[in-house]
């Protein structure tokens, strides 16, 4: 479905399409170019996109895809669909579960270093955010923002951890 609401507005290049993840999808989607092509590819099987190859004489062929009739139908039918509550995975939370056989200082270096990772997905889309913002449409806009906040309020709750396991040392007699 996200490839079939890219390419809904105008025809892409599967890096163009990449690069779009990148910015905008990046913190919650899984699509990287090792998924990106073979999803193109089933998509065409599908009669739901369709690949033009444009010849370039300095520079390699590009292959542009647009989406048909079929994939606008389908896309639009999806996007109507209900939806829930997804779980979500998260290999932190799994790890937090059992972290009490791990020593104390194991603890706080996991989440130490799950926070930084944190950290570091919110600098990057603050860097990106004069581009995101300059080029996103209303609803673009909000999932950006969506994806800002989810972002700080997983770093509030790490930081809890962390106070946390802190906490546990300094109570030790």
């Amino acid at each position: 479905m996200i490839l079939l609401g890219a390419l809904f507005s105008k025809s892409m290049t599967g890096y163009d399409l990449k690069k779009i993840f990148s910015m905008s999808f990046a913190y919650f989607s899984g699509m990287s170019y090792g998924s990106i092509y073979p999803a193109l590819k089933k998509l065409e099987a599908e009669g739901l996109i369709s690949m033009q190859l444009e010849i370039q004489e300095s520079a390699p062929n590009r292959k542009v895809y647009t989406i048909t009739q079929k994939g606008r139908q389908a896309f639009l039918e999806a996007l109507g669909l209900p939806f829930g509550i997804e779980r979500h995975k998260n290999s932190f939370l799994m790890r937090l579960f059992f972290f009490s056989h791990l020593p104390q200082e194991k603890r706080l270096v996991a989440a130490a270093n799950y926070l930084e990772s944190i950290h570091s997905s919110l600098r990057e889309l603050e860097e990106a955010r004069p581009e995101i913002e300059a080029r996103a449409d209303r609803f673009q806009l909000l999932c950006f923002q969506f994806g800002l906040q989810y972002l700080k309020d997983l770093a509030r709750n790490v930081n809890k951890v962390i106070e946390a396991i802190n906490d546990d040392e300094r109570r030790k007699p």
